[in-house]
């Protein structure tokens, strides 16, 4: 049964795209449409089928010539499927080309101006926005001179100020968060932070698997013009890096390990750890808790101090034990580390491999912070004098 309008913004279905490639085609048959016959077809894309909820925006993660740019536009409607079909309901933003419709004789000002009309501004609300877009582009008095004159760097941040000075239903977004310097990255950053976590919809297009952490719940991983994998942004970006698993050939976590525990918000949380070591050297332990938060990526909220575990071949059990349990009822990532002092040989359980267990916390939720941290506050009248 497909979702209502109310719950997708965007609906991509069994999409493909295929390009002619012929170096002697001559500018009048690509007017015209001729001569297809004699030209070499080539398959970018096949049947892609994606939704993007309202109010959410998810990944799509791939490498350079993936196919991942052609299938942004076609969904911001600058391409047209071969095949298949694209639904939106709402208003688009393509920031992908940036700075395409721009004269390079006009001034900032007159290139904001043109776009903002093509949006259907409002005249009188052009100020205002004039105002804010040289503010964000930090462009002072050059807003008012020709862009021909403008660096790389200039024209990188006027066009995404205009691109993003009106809210729209649904971002399409592809690698653009990287113009300029750090400090306008960071700017750019927060402004599609704010953007896309106050009810719009969006699409982020990148190889960069760490501003999908970022942002996105839900990732498309895109391989060679066809989805290879879709599912949880975390394991979307394993399934993406295919980091080898660790070498354990020194010292191991066993088979007796469970995938998922459960605890008790506020009472103590108690996990077996059972572990061999297969070769002598000194062996220490360590754990880590961390929780996936969608617009900051993966945050450690309990980190371990290495613990001795021997030095002698054998089998050894590890009991992590904390006392009242600081985390609040929620499900976690829970990391298992081992180092062998003679080798690099030790295991890892880890969300980064794929391997990470489960950490599911049970209780009752009575605030909206990730740990609990025990503290006294007192409200002290001060005498003004």
């Amino acid at each position: 049964m497909n979702k209502t309008p109310k719950e997708i913004v965007l609906r991509c279905s069994g999409v493909a795209k295929t390009f002619d490639i012929n170096k002697n085609l001559s500018i009048w048959k690509i007017l015209f449409n001729l001569d297809h016959e004699n030209s070499q077809k080539v398959e970018v894309l096949r049947d892609i089928s994606l939704e993007v909820p309202r109010g959410k925006i998810i990944g799509i993660l791939g490498r350079n010539g993936a196919g991942k740019s052609t299938l942004l536009r076609l969904l911001g409607l600058v391409y047209t499927p071969t095949r298949g079909q694209i639904v939106s309901y709402g208003l688009i933003s393509g920031l992908f080309e940036l700075g395409g419709m721009g004269n390079p004789n006009l001034t900032g000002r007159e290139y904001a101006e043109k776009y903002l009309s093509l949006m259907d501004i409002p005249s009188k609300n052009l100020p205002e926005m004039f105002d804010e877009i040289k503010d964000f582009s930090e462009l002072a008095e050059a807003f008012d001179q020709p862009i021909r004159k403008y660096s790389t760097g200039m024209a990188a941040r006027l066009y995404f100020a205009v691109a993003t000075a009106k809210k729209h239903d649904i971002y399409l977004i592809d690698e653009i968060l990287g113009v300029g310097d750090e400090h306008f990255q960071a700017k750019c950053w927060r402004r599609m932070q704010k953007r896309l976590t106050n009810g719009a919809s969006g699409i982020l297009v990148t190889h960069d698997w760490k501003a999908i952490l970022n942002l996105c719940e839900i990732t498309y991983v895109i391989e060679d013009g066809a989805i290879s994998y879709v599912g949880p942004s975390d394991k979307a970006v394993v399934n993406y890096l295919k980091l080898p698993k660790p070498i354990t050939t020194a010292a191991r976590f066993t088979n007796e390990l469970h995938d998922e525990h459960w605890a008790q918000s506020g009472h103590t949380m108690r996990i077996k750890v059972p572990i061999e070591i297969l070769k002598p050297g000194s062996v220490s332990f360590s754990f880590s808790i961390e929780k996936m938060y969608i617009g900051s990526g993966w945050e450690i909220l309990i980190l371990s101090d290495n613990k001795f575990v021997n030095d002698v071949p054998g089998h050894y059990q590890v009991i992590c034990e904390i006392n009242n349990l600081p985390l609040i009822p929620g499900t976690y990532s829970l990391n298992l580390f081992l180092n062998h002092s003679n080798t690099n040989n030790g295991d890892c359980r880890s969300w980064t491999f794929g391997n990470g267990l489960r950490l599911i916390v049970d209780g009752e939720k009575k605030s909206n912070s990730a740990v609990r941290v025990p503290f006294i506050a007192r409200s002290v009248k001060k005498e003004v004098k």
